[in-house]
């Protein structure tokens, strides 16, 4: 069991390859294969790595993982975490698993290209056993890189990485440390996390919400998304060159007939903006937008209950939500590409 203090990189690696109960694979896309290569280097990494693999190249990538999906999304990570999952499982589960944690580490990744013309984004994904013959767990996270340069940007993957693995196996219990624990020396400054995605035994008395408002409340994310329909995705994928019409508000009524009158206010500022489009434009999208900041300084910073409460209704109403850590959700979000962007405000509601 490693110890309670605070390890840095090289130690978090090492910890993990001197516990004789995990061992798993790497396969990492796009920025080299630096979390593998932190175990590779420490010292003791056969005591943890069974496998390491980049498919770089775009038709072995299809024959291991199967072909019809963009190659940095949720869709590709979770097709590459199956078959690497089923893959260690039946080469070793016969001799290793009654006394090994398994775990498949997983990356597909867009990092900084030669001319600087591409987001720098990723999916990164762990699949891991509590204990030796465990039901499996995943982690799912998407992340913005915001280092200058391709190298720094593959450290930082690296660093990252090594923070999931040590957080799954030594810090899942309590949910201020596992974040703690993965941002640390990384997060924040060099990577956002604006999507986290948690199943599996290990997790199941946590709340998903609370943890994706806990990200932004951290200063781990910019921003997150609450879909009235369907499985919360990153800003990034409901953002990305569409028009869109923002409307910041405090939200503090949070009865059915404010929210209504709140609706229907988004819904005639998406109708303006696309008659200023034309009809032959896609339709905009709109978002209520909430701020984890206090409405003036002298307040404390929200609660995450009342954070969520807030956040529902909106979601009952038939609205979609974009959580924003700063006040100023009016300016263009950094990842939203070309949009077009119309600010909508709330008369008589607090705007923020």
């Amino acid at each position: 069991m490693p110890s309670t203090q605070k390890l840095d990189t090289h130690h978090k690696a090492l910890t993990i390859n001197l516990d004789a109960s995990t061992f798993g694979s790497f396969a990492e896309i796009g920025a080299g294969q630096e979390v593998a290569r932190w175990f590779l280097l420490v010292g003791g990494a056969s005591g943890t790595v069974a496998k390491t693999i980049s498919a770089y190249d775009k038709e072995v990538s299809d024959d291991l993982y199967g072909s019809g999906s963009r190659y940095v999304s949720k869709q590709r990570l979770e097709a590459m975490l199956d078959n690497e999952w089923n893959q260690l499982l039946t080469q070793l589960d016969k001799t290793r698993g009654a006394q090994t944690r398994f775990f498949c580490f997983i990356d597909t990744v867009s990092a900084r290209n030669f001319a600087g013309t591409n987001d720098s984004h990723g999916w990164i994904g762990l699949r891991f056993q509590s204990q030796p013959g465990g039901a499996p767990n995943d982690i799912l996270l998407h992340i913005n890189m915001r280092d200058p340069s391709n190298v720094l940007q593959q450290q930082a993957i690296g660093i990252l990485g090594v923070n999931l693995i040590y957080a799954a196996f030594y810090e899942a219990q309590i949910k201020e440390s596992f974040l703690e624990g993965l941002a640390q020396d990384v997060v924040a400054e060099r990577i956002e996390i604006d999507y986290v995605n948690l199943r599996g035994p290990a997790f199941e008395s946590w709340d998903r919400r609370a943890l994706l408002v806990q990200l932004v409340r951290d200063g781990l994310a910019e921003a997150v998304f609450f879909p009235t329909k369907g499985s919360t995705v990153p800003p990034t994928e409901v953002l990305y060159k569409k028009a869109i019409v923002l409307a910041p508000g405090y939200f503090s009524h949070t009865d059915p007939v404010h929210s209504q009158v709140h609706l229907r206010l988004l819904g005639s500022g998406i109708q303006e903006l696309q008659g200023d489009l034309g009809e032959k434009k896609s339709a905009p999208v709109g978002f209520f937008c909430l701020t984890v900041a206090p409405l003036t300084p002298e307040e404390p910073i929200p609660e995450i209950p009342d954070l969520l409460r807030r956040i529902d209704s909106l979601l009952a109403a038939g609205g979609d939500v974009l959580l924003f850590r700063k006040h100023d959700s009016s300016r263009k979000p950094p990842y939203a590409g070309a949009c077009t962007l119309r600010r909508r405000s709330f008369p008589g509601d607090s705007s923020v």
